[in-house]
């Protein structure tokens, strides 16, 4: 009985390691690596669409900022801000488990991931049509059958606009296409090294149920 009274909480480590991560998991340094692409603006302000949002692209409600929110918000800090953020991302990175459900991945996969859907939308994951000289993808398929490289090279393709029909490349879309992509590679090769079997979420393999 002694025994197991001291295997009990060895096993709930264990089930707590491997459990599946979820929306409320959101990290820090995911928050961050989110951030840096986000800028921040302290006050309420009008986003590209006209939108009202503070701190880091949080968005307080459509049309453009009225008094009552000047009001309401004041200005925020950069730390209030970051909670903020962090809220936010918990459902695209919901929205991300969701589309590569049964698939091996591990802490830099899911920051590209939802950095990249939080950018683009989690739609962008499922299949997206071919349009001009980009082909067809479907980055969470290439995941969920284990073709990460395949899923990385298709983030690249993401780094512009449509605008009349003409597709203009953006360096700062570039710059986070590359950057997400350098996530990617890193989290493969490490899934790699282990085999897709490590002792954490952050070098190792997380399977998600």
């Amino acid at each position: 009985m002694q025994a197991m009274r001291r295997l009990i909480p060895l096993i709930l480590g264990l089930v707590l390691l491997w459990a599946p991560a979820h929306s409320g998991a959101v990290t820090m340094q995911t928050t961050r690596f989110v951030a840096g692409f986000e800028g921040f603006v302290s006050c309420p302000y009008a986003d590209p669409a006209g939108h009202a949002t503070i701190g880091y692209g949080h968005l307080l409600h459509y049309g453009p900022p009225t008094r009552a929110d000047r009001r309401k918000w004041g200005c925020l800090t950069q730390s209030r801000a970051l909670k903020l953020l962090r809220k936010d991302l918990r459902e695209t990175e919901k929205d991300v488990f969701d589309r590569i459900r049964g698939a091996k991945v591990n802490a830099p996969m899911i920051t590209a991931l939802t950095s990249f859907a939080f950018n683009l939308g989690a739609g962008y994951l499922d299949f997206v049509p071919k349009r001009g000289k980009r082909p067809a993808t479907n980055i969470g398929r290439a995941i969920r059958t284990g073709r990460y490289w395949r899923a990385a090279r298709q983030m690249l393709l993401f780094d512009g606009i449509i605008v009349g029909g003409k597709r203009y490349e953006l360096e700062g879309l570039q710059i986070r296409r590359r950057k997400e992509y350098g996530l990617m590679v890193r989290g493969i090769r490490q899934l790699r090294a282990c085999d897709g079997i490590c002792d954490d979420g952050a070098g190792g393999g997380l399977g998600v149920n």
